[in-house]
């Protein structure tokens, strides 16, 4: 079939085909008569404009950089699957970095330097990027900050992560739980810091003495949940439920308190955070804090969009809810 060309578009309207670029590109100098001319003409001819043009005309590549810690990972991938499926619903692409934390900086130059992203989405900013993202925030290219855990004066989309370690904290309280360990995340990102602190507050409000012994700083993963619950379990006086801070961690608990021949929920009980896919089909499934991950993704790739289109007024400073999500992990201790 063959295509149509902008030049009969623009004799089809008694224009010149400068006038149908202007249209199609939103350009504000046409009037409203002319571009309604032009539309219809378009729509007679069943025109569609190639993407390409469209784009380098407009001087974009359509493509949004996206940078996280571990694409195909259990945290990080909701989120990259949400914002591809909003750039992808409003015609536009992924150019996807992953790299460890250490190398999120050099990440972001390197996107930088190629000129190809009409803006960025950054998942789980660390502290060296903190001035990358402050400048990048007064050079006005658009960026939105996911999972954010810093001060800052830019886009982001972040999750109430204190009330969501105090509800999971409060809830193995109120199963009559009053010996609690804790895992939190390293201390690099102070996500941890903050899951600690809403967990002493619960402990506080409960009239139960905090004990650091019970609260070990550990990494991402199931190697620091394995190590984390190793140590718990090597106390004299064991804790009678464990809470870690990421799903991840719980898994590896979950095989440790295996391997020491206890039981879930029977012998300790087990919370996690995030809610990750797999979190449902352990064994037990696991008692955790779901972070919506999907949606937070989906809502900056939606929000870097208007962005871009200079649609978007005023800052998106938002911080979405967690639920606690009881499964069958956690119960009244064995004592009571």
């Amino acid at each position: 079939m063959r295509r149509i060309t902008i030049r009969e578009v623009a004799r089809r309207a008694g224009v010149s085909y400068q006038t149908v670029s202007r249209v199609i590109n939103n350009s504000p100098d046409v009037s409203v008569e002319t571009r309604e001319q032009v539309q219809r003409a378009i729509a007679d001819l069943d025109y569609h404009p190639n993407a390409q043009a469209v784009s380098l005309s407009r001087n974009r590549s359509n493509i949004v950089g996206m940078i996280v810690d571990r694409a195909g990972d259990s945290f990080f991938g909701p989120m990259v699957d949400g914002a591809c499926q909003a750039l992808a619903e409003r015609g536009r692409f992924m150019l996807l970095a992953q790299t460890d934390n250490l190398e999120q900086p050099s990440a972001i130059e390197a996107l930088l330097r190629s000129r190809r992203i009409d803006g960025l989405i950054l998942v789980l900013p660390l502290e060296p990027s903190l001035e990358q993202a402050r400048n990048l925030v007064k050079s006005q290219l658009p960026l939105v900050l996911v999972d954010l855990q810093y001060d800052i004066d830019a886009d982001y989309i972040s999750v109430d992560s204190y009330r969501g370690a105090y509800a999971a904290t409060k809830h193995l309280i109120e199963l009559g739980h009053r010996r609690i360990g804790i895992v939190y995340n390293r201390q690099d990102i102070p996500v941890g810091l903050v899951r600690l602190s809403a967990y002493q507050a619960a402990l506080q409000d409960y009239g139960i003495a905090f004990d650091p012994v019970l609260a070990l700083p550990g990494k991402w993963g199931v190697a620091s949940g394995k190590e984390g619950a190793e140590q718990l379990l090597a106390l004299s006086e064991r804790p009678t439920a464990i809470f870690t801070c990421d799903d991840q961690m719980a898994i590896g608990a979950l095989q440790t308190i295996y391997r020491h021949g206890l039981r879930v929920p029977e012998d300790i009980s087990l919370v996690g955070f995030d809610d990750i896919e797999y979190a449902q089909y352990l064994h037990p499934p696991l008692t955790t804090v779901r972070q919506p991950l999907r949606e937070m993704g989906y809502t900056a790739g939606e929000h870097i969009c208007r962005m871009i289109d200079g649609t978007m007024i005023g800052r998106l400073q938002l911080t979405l809810a967690s639920t606690l999500i009881i499964r069958d992990s956690t119960a009244p201790p064995a004592n009571l």
